[in-house]
């Protein structure tokens, strides 16, 4: 009866994207606004609102712009401010008992085997998303570019206030915590749910990075980065823990054309464990590549996304990943690193001007060695669908249903699905 009802949720919604695009797919044309994204991509179509942030890190002269829409000065120095965020209220309908009630997370799907399958399903409703940032600039021709930029929310279990960014631009160069070098979020459509990026790689931390537009197509970048997860397994519980030696080095180049952009990226850290007298203190390299792209089709009315990543050691990088010990294994031979890989497609279609779906689908995997945690996550994937109304400026609703599946180190397997409505106030 559970499945039969999941089904007809998932019929009933593709049904109501299909008059959604009946009613509304004759209306007039998108109006022609450009708005620069990371790389500055001046006259070329980028349509508002695309972004998955809403704050743009640009730097050096890419940051002069003399607009700086809604700040006012600062009186008595060179310096401008702004305050921005948004405020969103999400109701979860969740079918299969998901562990985390909030968002929807590859790992959190009960597998058989565990007391959590078969679980009844709930509704949730919260506002925890809800985030406030200060922008503060020197944005006058002659000087140096400065940037000040601090941001939170409110995702926690006990919704205090978290931090999500705090980073300062000097010109070129970037210092603080923001998202990392070789985070892609152009390369995602716009989704509901808070855990849209699980098999994205990347995720914040604090970082020295320097990006510079070298022309009008190529942006850049080289960060030294906090290596934010260590993630070694230790099944045997040897003695000692996971340390950091060296920060992660992170190369990023971004090519960009009329129509479309494309990001090209690679990484290298060291993964260590100290022993102390009387174990042992082995090191092991963590290497990545990654590459992802964004290509806008039909004059503005619609994009389609693509990333994909691959490394040694680098499982944690992935956020599905993130905090499963994911990157090696210690045993008395020494770290041996576990390959991962992540892969992700999203289209975009704007219905009208008012309104839009997206789909998405993300895939994580790990060759996981078999003395892992049995119930570690080895591979899945994870769904979104979605219609998405703005019937006025900065006001947006909609509806998205996300479906999805996990495997487990000892082949146990779980899927489960929700439906999450939510309205939001951008400001």
């Amino acid at each position: 009866m559970k499945e039969i009802m999941h089904k007809s949720i998932a019929l009933v919604w593709l049904w109501l994207l299909g008059v959604s695009g009946f009613c509304f797919g004759q209306s007039s044309e998108l109006a022609d606004t450009v708005r620069k994204d990371s790389v500055n991509l001046n006259l070329k179509i980028v349509p508002e609102g695309d972004r998955k942030e809403n704050n743009l890190l640009n730097t050096g002269t890419d940051l002069i712009d003399e607009s700086f829409v809604g700040s006012w000065p600062m009186f008595g120095t060179d310096l401008r401010m702004k305050v921005g965020g948004y405020f969103k209220a999400d109701f979860v309908g969740d079918f299969n008992g998901t562990l985390d009630n909030s968002q929807f997370l590859m790992s959190t799907i009960p597998v058989e085997g565990q007391p959590e399958y078969g679980n009844s399903g709930y509704v949730n409703f919260f506002a925890k998303e809800s985030r406030f940032n200060i922008d503060v600039r020197r944005i006058e021709q002659g000087k140096v570019p400065l940037k000040l930029f601090i941001e939170g929310d409110f995702f926690n279990d006990e919704t205090r206030f978290r931090l999500r960014h705090a980073y300062m631009v000097v010109g070129n160069f970037i210092f603080g915590q923001t998202w990392t070098t070789l985070s892609f979020l152009e390369a995602m459509p716009n989704m509901i749910d808070f855990a849209a990026g699980d098999a994205l790689y990347g995720g914040r931390t604090v970082q020295v990075r320097y990006q510079k537009k070298v022309n009008e197509n190529i942006l850049l970048a080289v960060g030294l980065e906090q290596l934010s997860f260590l993630g070694i397994e230790n099944p045997d519980e040897l003695v000692g823990k996971a340390i950091r030696k060296m920060p992660l080095l992170a190369l990023r180049m971004d090519y960009s054309w009329k129509t479309g952009i494309l990001f090209m990226g690679g990484s290298v850290a060291q993964l260590a464990w100290d022993g102390g007298l009387n174990g042992i203190s082995p090191n092991a390299l963590q290497i990545n590549g990654a590459i992802a792209g964004r290509q806008y089709y039909s004059g503005k009315r619609g994009y389609f996304t693509f990333g994909m990543s691959y490394g040694q050691g680098a499982g944690e990088n992935i956020i599905a990943f993130a905090g499963s010990n994911a990157n090696a294994v210690l045993s008395a031979n020494g770290l041996k690193t576990i390959p991962a890989l992540s892969s992700s497609l999203g289209l975009n279609f704007k219905w009208t001007d008012q309104w839009a779906s997206n789909i998405h689908y993300a895939y994580g995997w790990l060759e996981t060695p078999a003395d892992r945690d049995p119930f570690a996550l080895k591979r899945g994937g994870i769904g979104h669908l979605n219609l998405i109304y703005n019937p006025i400026k900065r006001i947006s609703t909609g509806l998205e249903y996300i479906w999805g599946a996990q495997r487990t180190t000892n082949d146990a397997f779980g899927r489960a699905s929700r439906l999450q409505f939510m309205t939001k106030f951008e400001f």
